[in-house]
């Protein structure tokens, strides 16, 4: 039978709309798929919301059980280009017994996934309906998650230690992936990567970065144009005390996440100093964590109190990517003799920092 090309509309007086063409109606409401080849397909994933949604958590006394909380969600089908979208819920919490479904081995460890599965008989199931449901993987030395097919979303990933007796928070991977109605932010959770292909005007934000995202053509760019990002003056644990001879004490760092974009980044360095010395050379250095080659220096000396404080500045132009780059600051003496060093006392933000401000570039 020739397949029909224009679907029947959601909710036509006096016609008769089937299964399929319900779902296809009320997709329209939901944010589109990253199918490039399937343009009215909706993302799978959880309505983002209050109280965890489709969180799965080990229990408080760890035992052979998990719960997963409930939640709503889309699970676009797959087995047909014309399936639509299921709108599914999970209405109030549920416990699954995992080492009931997935015992454990006495030697090797195993993966099961808990995912909520949507069934059709008009596909083949033996049922219909939504189940949130532990599928188990086999036990091995190097243990892989089970491969799973039909439409299903997954929740999370479980790793069952060999001769386990409980499974604990420890043992829980977050797989889930959230969703939002047309023209809504995207969510983005930590293991997800940005949606390879968007569509003009989507928005996301990175939960993990705190990035706000738009899509333009074919590229992910500030939400905010022109939006700018401030670093610094520290990392946790930094600055650190001590001094230095002729070798580079590097004494502050501060990192800067990666984003899908370009951005130059505007450094100021400062740091207040104490050397044995007024007859020695010092420079104080910003570069780039495992480079060589510095990306500013500000050479000083001291005078009679042999303390002064250094200004340092430079620009770097940080490619889009998924690697973070480490800026450091440095003090080096080069002519003369003694040390120079950074007291413990002057640890303050007021005397050392790295502050760090970054452009989006186009």
């Amino acid at each position: 039978m020739e397949e029909k090309l224009e679907r029947d509309s959601g909710w036509l007086s006096g016609g008769v709309v089937d299964a399929d063409d319900a779902r296809l109606a009320t997709g329209v409401l939901a944010s589109a798929g990253a199918d490039p080849g399937n343009p009215i397909a909706a993302r799978t994933g959880i309505k983002p919301g209050p109280g965890n949604p489709g969180g799965v958590e080990a229990e408080a006394t760890p035992s052979r059980k998990v719960t997963v909380r409930p939640f709503q969600g889309v699970v676009q089908g797959t087995r047909a280009t014309y399936a639509g979208a299921y709108l599914i819920t999970l209405g109030q919490l549920k416990t699954l017994d995992v080492l009931g479904e997935a015992p454990a081995h006495s030697s090797y460890a195993r993966i099961v996934l808990v995912v909520a599965r949507q069934n059709d008989r008009e596909y083949g199931d033996a049922s219909n309906g939504m189940v949130v449901q532990v599928e188990a993987g086999a036990p091995a030395p190097t243990p892989v998650a089970p491969r799973l097919t039909g439409d299903y979303l997954p929740l999370a990933q479980i790793t069952v230690r060999a001769n386990a007796g409980s499974i604990t928070q420890a043992d829980i991977k977050d797989l889930r992936v959230f969703t939002a109605a047309t023209g809504g932010v995207l969510p983005l959770q930590s293991h997800e990567s940005l949606p390879a292909d968007g569509y003009p005007g989507q928005r996301v934000y990175d939960l993990e970065t705190g990035l706000d995202l738009v899509r333009a053509d074919t590229a992910w760019r500030p939400a905010v144009t022109g939006a700018v990002q401030f670093f610094g003056p520290a990392d946790a644990g930094w600055p650190k005390a001590g001094s230095t001879e002729g070798t580079a004490f590097q004494f502050n760092q501060v990192t800067i996440p990666p984003a899908p974009y370009p951005r130059m980044l505007m450094c100021t360095g400062q740091v207040t100093a104490q050397a044995q010395s007024a007859d020695a050379r010092f420079d104080h250095v910003i570069k780039v964590l495992g480079e060589s080659a510095n990306l500013s220096i500000s050479a000083f000396s001291v005078g009679p109190t042999l303390a002064t404080t250094t200004v340092a500045t430079a620009h770097r132009l940080m490619p889009a990517g998924t690697t973070p780059l480490v800026l450091a600051q440095h003090v080096v003496r080069v002519v003369g003799s003694g040390t120079v060093g950074v007291p413990s006392s002057w640890l303050i933000p007021v005397y050392i920092g790295l502050r760090v401000l970054a452009f989006p570039v186009t």
